[in-house]
């Protein structure tokens, strides 16, 4: 403000001067013009000519106001058009995001009036079709969205929900990749390329948009590297179709490295190198496996290491495995079994009454009754453990989490489903139920 003031006086000044200047060298001027002759001091012609130029500036100022006020009024009211759009816009998403369709669609439609721009309106008109069940528009809004730099990410996400929700992958795939291509970090989105991706064999791409995902930081360093054992324990299994054997043992030992609690890479790596003549490789596999994931599958490859031995011989071999893991129920499972093998009855009955406390199943009270028939020849108590079976928790197998079904043996992908990594091993009343 002081600064404000000081210029101002320093203008006055300026202008005072100035005139008391002139004032005291009035001067002279004569003008000859078309017979005219006009003679003046200088201070009234530079007055003159100020007054002059005022009047021209008013005049100027008169016009373009008159002349421009009909545009003014046309921005003005676009202006007020584009903000009743945009309010219109927002209360329509707060509409969808609680589920009001009929509000939404209504406000949908007045977005789509008021800005007429189809790519800038199309997600809420897309979003509030989907809650009147029109697909088909849906998706024509959707597409517009493509065509627009800012929306072209949303539009093709909404696209791929529509996709996979009609069951069409192949769309659903080429909707993913498209989308991923703009360089996005989602996570939902690599989930879902992945997903899509292992559904359609195309394990080689899986593990490219896992490469991917990592240097986007899209999905966790333990996701990655569950999912990197998947599609590294798949490339094993057609490197062995191609008569690639080393190709086939590499890629296995990456997968098991990758995941350890990925059962069945490591029975597949113990295979493998027992194939190669490295046993003590393939147990040392199987044993850090069974240390964080323990299941029968590894006991049947334990035992496969060497399928000759005496009965006596694998009790001592299986106790090895046990020992890793004191706490598996699968692991006294099948070392009882190799005692009843061996007529080690004390044995035998220590680890099956081990396992009943850890994991109660029709099959251990199966094993008790045999054990009561072979050591003491008491059919009365194998009858008890016997009445026993029919109450027994069911057995563990493969479940399904997207589909809910069983399976009989374990694979990447469902076999009812196709849904990728969703088998999980378990009793029935432990797996989870399908998403609804």
């Amino acid at each position: 403000m002081a600064r404000r003031l000081f210029l101002f006086a320093v203008l006055v000044a300026a202008l005072v001067a100035a005139a008391v200047w002139f004032a005291d060298r009035p001067g002279s001027v004569t003008i000859h013009w078309q017979g005219w002759r006009i003679d003046t001091s200088v201070p009234v012609l530079l007055t003159a000519m100020i007054s002059f130029m005022a009047a021209l500036a008013f005049v100027w100022r008169l016009l373009t106001t008159v002349v421009g006020a009909p545009g003014r009024f046309l921005t003005r009211r676009r202006e007020a058009r584009r903000q009743r759009g945009y309010a219109a816009l927002s209360d329509g998403l707060a509409a969808v995001a609680v589920g009001d369709r009929k509000r939404a669609g209504k406000l949908a439609k007045q977005a789509d009036k008021l800005l007429a721009d189809p790519a800038l309106t199309g997600l809420l008109t897309a979003q509030a079709a989907e809650l009147s069940g029109d697909d088909g528009e849906a998706e024509k809004r959707l597409t517009s969205m493509v065509e627009r730099p800012q929306t072209a990410l949303l539009g093709l996400k909404g696209l791929l929900t529509l996709a996979k929700r009609r069951g069409d992958t192949e769309a659903a795939l080429d909707y993913a990749r498209r989308a991923w291509a703009l360089g996005a970090p989602a996570a939902d989105l690599a989930t879902d390329l992945f997903d899509l991706q292992a559904r359609a064999g195309q394990w080689v791409e899986a593990e490219a948009t896992l490469d991917e995902a990592r240097k986007r930081r899209a999905l966790a360093a333990e996701d990655i590297r569950h999912r990197q054992a998947l599609t590294q324990y798949e490339r094993s299994l057609q490197a062995e179709r191609d008569s690639d054997p080393a190709s086939a043992l590499a890629l296995a030992q990456k997968a098991h490295q990758s995941d350890l609690t990925l059962v069945e890479a490591a029975a597949r790596v113990s295979r493998l190198l027992h194939r190669a003549g490295k046993d003590r490789k393939a147990a040392a596999a199987l044993t850090n496996t069974w240390q964080v994931a323990p299941h029968p599958l590894l006991v049947e490859a334990w035992l496969a290491l060497a399928p000759a031995e005496t009965p006596l011989q694998r009790v001592k071999r299986l106790e090895k495995l046990v020992k890793a893991n004191p706490d598996a129920a699968d692991g006294h499972m099948a070392l009882a079994e190799a005692a009843l093998a061996a007529k080690l009855w004390g044995a035998a009955r220590n680890h099956l009454e081990t396992a009943a406390v850890q994991r109660p199943s029709a099959a251990i009270y199966i094993l008790l009754a045999r054990l009561e028939r072979e050591e003491r020849q008491d059919e009365a108590a194998a009858q008890m453990w016997m009445s026993k079976v029919a109450q027994a928790p069911a057995e563990p197998a493969w479940h399904c989490h997207s589909c809910g079904k069983p399976a009989d043996l374990w694979a990447s992908t469902c076999p009812s489903c196709g849904a990728p990594d969703s088998l999980w091993w378990g009793q029935q009343s432990q797996a989870l139920l399908p998403a609804p």
